[in-house]
């Protein structure tokens, strides 16, 4: 019984931290792309793209796949300056 309390105490109090530190990591990331409003924007328009572009029926020509993987990956890149200058502000 003290092992299963004990494990759940350690589970849970890993859960929380990661909770917590997620928490204030996006809180800080919003932060910065508050200061960089056009790449916000082009993050929110690609993400509304790639709803768009998953949910519909048509495949665009052939297209579809690519345009989601490339949007995808823009994304990814966008999110990344976003984090780099966090980085380099925090300097």
């Amino acid at each position: 019984m003290k092992k299963l309390i004990l494990t759940c105490s350690i589970v849970l109090a890993f859960a929380v931290g990661v909770f917590a530190t997620t928490a204030f990591t996006n809180y800080e990331k919003q932060k910065e792309a508050k200061k960089h409003p056009r790449i916000e924007k082009a993050i929110d328009a690609m993400k509304d793209a790639l709803e768009y572009m998953d949910k519909a029926p048509d495949d665009f020509g052939g297209h579809k796949a690519a345009a989601i993987a490339d949007t995808k990956a823009a994304l990814k890149s966008l999110h990344e300056a976003l984090g780099y200058r966090y980085k380099q502000d925090e300097k």
